[in-house]
């Protein structure tokens, strides 16, 4: 069998990003039993080589560039434009999103022989590509929820022409499914995934009774992940718990409000975080901090993926207080190292925590429920015990790199039907652990 996945033009396959480890880690893995192909643009990469036994194919996107760093400027100066080519906003649910990249794509797939591709993100490049390539299966993996809040142009009659649909969990699908119920039998969850051993997920001991616990947030630092709320709650911890730290691993990367906020939270909640967007996060996060509270608080900045695993063995609570998350790529780190975990209701996050199995959950936007979560982990040793044992378990079950490449090539062999010839296994055994 071989594969093509067509990557975000703008975003490099290669890095700490999550989209950037699925390529990585499942595209080696398939590699292993199948050929390969991967898309991208070009950056400052060679246009064609192979990386870990995937080929890499890269094209130049000038017109695709332009318009994503002027589209506020070219519709501010030429208001036409977005009535007579049917531009929406935001930018990237319009055709004039990487056309040349697109092109360009749909163009060299014609030359390659692949089974089978899979596309990233955009359902305008699998429209491109499925014209120009009528009897290529085609698949879209949408890693959020924006074919049910993007207003993408002839939505409805492209997703009917691709082969499946792909959200990153089973709240995204279920949306899909209901919005478009025609295609609802083509939709299907590829989540993200991990590798087992960089988690040790090793028995817990806590601190003695004359220390706080040890807190934990990995992610991005941005309004609607909650950091804001995290700070509020950590104040009210610090009164019952004077030794409690906290420590916030990642890079202050603040989403366009237009991109995360406006389209996934009730205008209410958008409306608490608008005051966030003006200027740094991150200052206004330091400032709001009491000198008692700074003294326990560590921003960490950014920090290599490989190196996340011990910020989560050094933990004894990890907290994920985001308003919303279309998966929750932290919490299942979490969950794989064991540490008891207390989230925020929002988005998918229902999917993976099981309210006192699998963690607990509370009101997003509450510094008291988080607070009183906290406090009931700290001083319940056997529901701490029980919960970091359940989520390690249905963490490993579900989500390891291997499950979703089985469930990947499964979801292939159902499109390819019998041109698929017993190429539907995922051999798992040539797969190391």
């Amino acid at each position: 069998m071989k594969v093509a996945f067509v990557f975000p033009p703008m975003w490099s396959p290669h890095g700490d990003g999550a989209l950037q480890i699925w390529n990585q880690e499942v595209t080696t893995r398939l590699s292993r039993q199948s050929e390969v192909l991967v898309y991208s643009g070009l950056f400052s990469f060679r246009p064609h080589d192979s990386v870990d036994g995937v080929s890499y194919r890269r094209f130049s996107t000038p017109l695709g560039t332009f318009v994503k760093n002027n589209h506020y400027r070219l519709l501010k100066l030429f208001p036409l434009i977005r009535y007579a080519l049917g531009v929406q906003h935001p930018i990237f649910s319009s055709d004039l999103w990487y056309p040349d990249y697109a092109l360009q794509v749909a163009r060299d797939l014609r030359k390659q022989g692949c089974d089978i591709v899979h596309v990233h993100y955009y359902p305008q490049v699998a429209h491109v590509i499925k014209r120009l390539n009528p009897t290529l299966p085609v698949v879209l993996h949408v890693h959020g929820e924006w074919l049910t809040q993007v207003k993408f142009n002839n939505l409805n009659a492209r997703l009917h022409e691709l082969d499946r649909v792909i959200t990153i969990s089973e709240y995204c699908t279920k949306l899909v499914r209901a919005m478009f119920p025609e295609i609802a039998s083509r939709c299907r969850t590829s989540p993200m995934g991990l590798s087992p051993d960089a988690f040790s997920g090793a028995d817990r001991s806590f601190h003695s009774s004359n220390s706080g616990p040890k807190l934990l947030y990995v992610g991005r630092i941005s309004p609607e992940k909650g950091l804001h709320v995290l700070l509020d709650a950590f104040e009210l911890i610090i009164r019952e718990y004077p030794d409690a730290s906290l420590t916030i691993v990642g890079p202050e990367s603040v989403a366009s409000r237009d991109m995360i906020v406006d389209l996934c939270l009730k205008r209410a909640v958008a409306d608490s975080l608008a005051p966030f967007y003006k200027g740094s996060y991150l200052s206004q996060l330091k400032q709001k901090l009491s000198p008692e509270a700074a003294k326990r608080v560590t921003f960490t900045g950014s920090v290599s993926h490989s190196d996340v695993p011990r910020y989560y063995e050094e933990a004894d609570i990890y907290i994920s207080p985001s308003f919303y998350e279309s998966f929750g790529m932290a919490i299942i780190e979490a969950m794989a190292a064991g540490v008891p975990m207390v989230a925020a209701q929002g988005g998918a996050v229902a999917d993976l925590v099981s309210d006192r199995r699998t963690g607990l959950l509370v009101e997003a936007g509450s510094p008291v429920a988080i607070r009183d979560a906290v406090i009931t982990l700290f001083t319940n040793t056997t529901l701490r015990n029980s919960i970091s044992c359940a989520a390690r378990e249905m963490v490993l079950k579900q989500f390891s790199w291997e499950t979703i490449c089985a469930e990947l090539v499964q979801m292939y062999g159902e499109v390819l039907g019998n041109k698929a010839a017993g190429l539907t296994e995922f051999d798992r055994e040539t797969i190391p652990v």
